[in-house]
């Protein structure tokens, strides 16, 4: 082995101390936040009820409830108006297949003009008196109408059936589709009231983590603590600050997830009225 020099030995010994600070550091962060942009359970995956069409943007901040986002994301979400046009293209489709029996009026009108040449007919002059070479115009019209109508075919009835049982999934879609919408904004809403919640904890940790490094500066200065204790200190106040920032950014990719839901303008300022109040847990008796 070859013996360390005390300097080599103060340089290992401060590396050490070093790599413990930031593990600790680690462990001892805050509560894990949402992931941004991820999938909103119930829906599937499906990419529809996850965008929406935008609606006019509104001057200054829009206070947002947790109902007014519910009502806004039935009215704009993009899976809801998908299931709404297919209800409607369903019932078409119903009343074309329901056409087939129904009377078919058809009718023909005609109107013509017409002029009789009488110098092709060597009609000149009758009596010494000159006729003119065409008479006319003649005016004639004719209207016609017919009735038809299927008494009975059985592959329409057949068809009409479908497609009233097609009319009936397609309104039982809907249905689900509004409960999907009513999903994912609750997912998404209150998924950022957590992540707002998380900044406000993030922001109190780095007051903590300031206090205990200002406390950590005062020792060392006044040469009670050694210098390892402010590098900890510091390792743990930065560590904070870029969890702060993380906590911060993780909430603007939620509210602009919110408002893709819902139908907001990517440029719409709004805040979130609603709030999670700090309820304790009751004591279970044990009873």
């Amino acid at each position: 082995m070859v013996p360390l020099g005390p300097s080599l030995r103060s340089l290992c010994t401060r590396a050490l101390f070093f790599g413990a600070a930031i593990s600790f550091a680690q462990t001892t962060s805050t509560s894990p936040s949402s992931t941004p942009g991820q999938a909103i359970p119930g829906t599937g995956g499906v990419s529809s009820f996850a965008s929406s069409v935008p609606a006019k943007p509104v001057a200054g901040v829009l206070p947002l409830s947790f109902q007014d986002a519910i009502d806004r994301g039935l009215k704009q979400n993009l899976g809801l108006l998908l299931s709404r046009a297919e209800v409607r293209s369903a019932r078409g489709q119903r009343w074309e297949q329901l056409s087939v029996l129904l009377p078919h009026v058809a009718a023909s009108p005609y109107i013509d003009d017409s002029k009789i040449n009488l110098a092709e007919l060597g009609l000149k002059s009758v009596g010494g008196l000159s006729i003119p070479p065409s008479v006319g115009p003649f005016s004639y019209f004719d209207a016609r109408a017919a009735v038809t109508q299927t008494l009975f075919d059985w592959k329409s009835i057949n068809a009409i059936r479908a497609a009233s049982q097609s009319l009936k999934s397609a309104d039982y879609t809907f249905k689900d589709a509004r409960d999907l919408v009513v999903l994912a904004v609750g997912f998404t809403y209150l998924q950022a009231i957590a992540d707002e919640a998380r900044i406000e904890t993030a922001e109190a940790q780095v007051r903590t983590a300031q206090a205990l490094y200002d406390q950590a500066i005062d020792r060392i200065n006044a040469g009670t603590s050694p210098d390892i204790d402010g590098l900890r200190s510091k390792v743990e106040l930065q560590t904070r600050q870029q969890q702060l920032i993380q906590a911060k950014n993780t909430f603007s990719i939620q509210k602009l997830t919110v408002g893709r839901v819902i139908g907001l303008p990517p440029s719409q300022e709004f805040e979130l009225t609603d709030k999670s109040p700090y309820q304790s847990l009751e004591v279970t008796t044990v009873d």
